[in-house]
């Protein structure tokens, strides 16, 4: 199993594909003692302030119950409505078109005076031009703003409930303590930050409840498209709702603390805490983890003293990655905390056995008392109910915590800040220059997600040159970003094997978007004539020069979506084969790979909006090929892949005419009728042939409509259509059905190599490409590709019928390899297949064994899947 996916497997197919018959058994019912209720304030007891039970007419927190995400915003609204301590903001819509909603919780005083206190915390966050005697006084006068985000793993449901609870707690309790939280404590709290997944899965939920399927996994994603990767977008910021809540964070309130409440696997501890685990990222200034391990010490206290087993530190979840919700925020002089708590099933209780306790992770790899988990829970029921205590204990130690230490977390940002500023240098900058770029467009999309997280970004009066001063209070973020990663090899003992990823261990954003950054020093004068970027712009794009005809060549990736745009118009376009010479200028020599377009009045305006630059041609070429909409099918597997939604995120980005393609449609025949291209993503053969993971261990069955996978039929369907002149893509652990089914001289070398012998969690290595291909039209002789797996190709020649293309390898040398994050094992890549192609009757099959298109994120590999899908038509 990839390290990239063991977290995703033990948080939520654990809940799922692996229980054990006896969490499938009805549990007795227990009797209960509630928890203490809170004082309520005379609003309450007069009936204008419901519990979150009694407004919506169930018992929140019960067996087999669930809030919804439309009933828990329906509740929030009605506190706002009849509560002076809460105010209900939007931050924006939802892949789905919901209303994404944030609930401001403080006291009536700090609610009236919010703008003051937002105004406190950007200057807390950037303290440029305050003295330290200022900087003590807005630490003093300030208020922490706590942001408190759950449920973004929509399975993870149990803090969007506890989160109504905790709102009512605080909206009507009148005891001084909560009373002084309140005013020190400005709370900014996300009842789901996946809504739509939230929506799916109650609804799932409700559908099954009473059948043996109760509590058991969807056959689909629970976001649109990122499923249970909606928390690996924090850098990227690919999606909507991340987006939102980026734009919230980082350029409106600017919190000093970030709580992100999640759930883990079942069979574990009960809760997970701070201290992370090991490694540390280096650039992360230390008062970060002094300040998360504070907070994490509370939480830890106030659960024992409730007697509430189970509670683990330094296990698991390390310091090192910088994906998720609250990691992004360290570099950023945030401090962030993650918790976890056991899950059950969705709102089913679960009997879980002492004997099926277990560690397996970094810092518990037995299910036995030590020093960071000194007291075991021994199993028994475990309930929605029990998720909600002690994410309400969590919860409350927060904002205990940041009420009792806040002027020091205020000035602890501040101090970070500075400091990170100082690391930069006044004259030293970070420069992406347009005219350097292969892709220009890309280039600009990383300058626009570093405007979206409020970076700090200067240009040259002509707009080409954009300068990013170090000098900055996220130096420290930059850096990271823009730099390379080498992960730190952190040993148990002398001579034990090291701690192993959280996730992946690389994410350099240049070399993954293919963009040219270079770090420079600028003199006074030419520093003098810089200006402040407010937002990045689109190059300036439309057609250059009159005539019919109008050309571009194959580097930019937005090419693809003018060309999929225009011929959903039904504009002519053609695409070259071959290069030519544009005797119209005399100088412009357009590569292998351009597209012309004939002139149309919609073309000028596409362009534009995409910022694409297209020139006039005397006449189109002699063997330039008609284009039409290539008719694209995604396969859909029922055991929901990540990498399929990503795929589609992707295509649909870029204007595809794509379809889904399920395990009916497959086995059903004919697809070369409905489709030129067939994609099937990162999956195992095993789930796209059986519909099932080739494991050892229990296996729960889906509904009988969503069992089983394509058979051999589906096999036989797939042969035919490649046979029929269909291209068949396969992405990275996909190759698997290909290498096994159709006969063909291609192996991976790597199938049978144990986790101790090589291992690469994601990171981004070295690879040439065989650019006069159609496939790698318009890309670069080298490249970084991001390798997740143990998958590499070794080929022979073919039968004389098909022709056999190395379309990537690796190099010679494995110290050539590596070019940002870890890799074990790198010379058992050395002279091997990275991406093959063959030729099989009518059609061809490509096969990129590493992720082309991984979480969005690698935009300078996008095009050899764009140009794959193309291919067919050059021919």
């Amino acid at each position: 199993m990839r390290p990239t996916m063991r977290l995703f497997v033990s948080a939520v197919l654990s809940l799922s594909l692996t229980l054990s018959a006896a969490a499938q058994r009805q549990p007795k019912k227990q009797e209960r003692k509630a928890p203490p209720a809170p004082a309520r304030s005379e609003a309450a007891a007069t009936g204008k302030v419901q519990s979150p039970s009694e407004f919506l007419g169930i018992q929140v927190g019960a067996d087999r119950v669930l809030a919804d995400y439309k009933q828990i915003t329906a509740y929030f609204k009605a506190l706002d409505a009849a509560s002076d301590r809460v105010e209900v903001k939007s931050l924006g819509q939802t892949t789905h078109g919901n209303d994404m909603i944030m609930a401001v919780i403080s006291s009536a005083e700090n609610l009236r005076n919010q703008e003051q206190y937002k105004e406190i915390a950007r200057k807390l966050a950037d303290p440029r031009g305050s003295s330290p005697a200022q900087i003590d006084q807005l630490s003093h006068q300030g208020k922490l703003i706590l942001l408190v985000t759950c449920n973004i793993h929509a399975t993870e449901i149990g803090s969007s409930q506890m989160a109504m609870e905790w709102a009512y707690q605080l909206a009507t309790a009148q005891d001084a303590e909560t009373r002084k939280r309140l005013d020190d404590v400005i709370l900014l709290l996300v009842p789901s930050l996946n809504p739509d997944g939230q929506i799916m899965v109650t609804d799932w939920y409700r559908k099954y409840v009473g059948t043996k399927y109760e509590g058991g996994a969807m056959p689909y994603l629970y976001h649109h498209y990122v499923g249970h990767d909606n928390n690996r977008d924090w850098y990227m910021l690919t999606q909507k709702e991340t987006q939102n809540v980026t734009r919230m964070a980082y350029q409106e309130w600017y919190p000093q603390f970030w709580l992100d409440e999640h759930q883990m696997g079942a069979y574990g501890p009960r809760i997970y805490v701070p201290p992370n685990a090991d490694p540390v990222a280096k650039l992360v200034n230390p008062l970060i983890h002094r300040g998360n391990n504070l907070l994490g010490s509370n939480m830890a206290w106030r659960l024992e003293e409730q007697n509430k087993q189970g509670v683990i530190f330094g296990y698991a979840f390390d310091a090192y990655w910088i994906g998720g919700t609250r990691n992004t925020g360290w570099w950023k002089n945030v401090f962030g905390v993650l918790t976890e708590v056991a899950s059950a099933r969705v709102a089913t209780p679960m009997d879980i056995a002492p004997t099926e306790l277990r560690g397996n992770d970094k810092g518990l790899t037995e299910y036995v008392q030590q020093i960071n988990f000194p007291n075991p829970w021994r199993g028994g029921t475990w309930r929605l109910r029990d998720i909600m205590d002690y994410e309400l204990i969590i919860s409350n130690a927060t904002l205990e915590t940041a009420s009792k230490y806040r002027d020091d977390f205020l000035h602890g940002v501040a101090k970070m800040a500075g400091e990170a500023i100082a690391s930069g240098r006044d004259d030293e900058y970070y420069r992406l220059a347009l005219d350097k770029q292969r892709d220009a467009v890309t280039a600009t999309h990383l300058l626009r997600i570093l405007r979206e997280h409020n970076v700090e970004i200067h240009t040259t009066p002509d707009g080409r040159t954009f300068l990013i001063p170090t000098a900055q209070p996220y130096n420290r973020f930059l850096a990271e970003l823009l730099g390379v990663q080498r992960y730190p090899e952190v040993k148990t003992s002398t001579d034990g094997a090291i701690l192993e990823p959280y996730d992946v261990a690389a994410w350099s954003l240049p070399l993954m978007m293919g963009v040219d950054v270079e770090k420079v020093r600028l003199s006074s004068d030419e520093q003098r004539g810089l200006r402040p970027l407010i937002a990045a712009p689109l190059p300036r794009g439309g057609l250059e020069g009159s005539g019919k005809f109008y050309a571009i060549g194959p580097e930019q990736n937005a090419t693809f979506a003018l060309v999929n745009e225009m011929l959903r118009r039904k504009t002519k376009v053609y695409g070259l084969r071959e290069g030519f010479f544009n005797s119209s200028t005399g100088r412009t020599v357009f590569p292998p790979g351009s597209v012309v377009f004939e002139s149309n009045p919609e073309l000028a305006a596409q362009a534009e909006q995409l910022g694409l630059r297209l020139t006039a041609v005397a006449a189109l070429p002699d063997k330039a090929k008609p284009l039409r909409e290539v008719r694209v099918g995604l396969y859909k597997p029922y055991v929901a892949s990540i990498d399929e939604g990503w795929t589609r995120f992707v295509l649909d980005q870029y204007r595809f005419n794509l379809k889904s393609v399920e395990n009916k449609a497959v086995r059903d025949g004919n697809l070369k009728e409905n489709f030129d291209v067939l994609i099937l993503p990162d999956v195992g053969s095993d789930v796209i042939v059986d519909g099932r993971p080739r494991r050892d261990g229990f296996f729960e069955e889906f509904p009988p409509e969503y069992q089983g996978g394509i058979g051999r039929d589906g096999i036989k369907a797939i042969k035919e259509f490649v046979d029929a002149g269909g291209t068949l893509i396969t992405l990275a652990s996909s190759a698997d059905l290909v290498i096994e089914e159709f006969g063909l001289p291609v192996r991976n070398p790597l199938a049978r190599v144990k986790d101790t012998e090589f291992n690469v969690p994601g990171s981004l290595l070295r690879v040439y490409l065989k650019t006069d291909h159609p496939v790698a039209f318009g890309m670069p002789a080298e490249i970084p590709a991001f390798q997740d797996e143990a998958l590499a190709f070794q080929t022979a020649a073919p039968a004389p019928d098909s022709t056999r293309t190395v379309l990537a390898w690796y190099p010679d040398d494995e110290k050539d390899i590596l070019l940002s994050g870890w890799i074990k094992g790198a010379d058992k890549l050395e002279r091997k297949a990275a991406a093959v192609s063959f030729t099989q009757g009518k059609g061809r099959i490509v096969m990129f064994g590493f992720r082309v298109q991984h979480r969005a994120q690698t935009e300078g590999t996008f095009k050899l899947l764009f140009n794959a899908i193309r291919w067919g038509l050059l021919e």
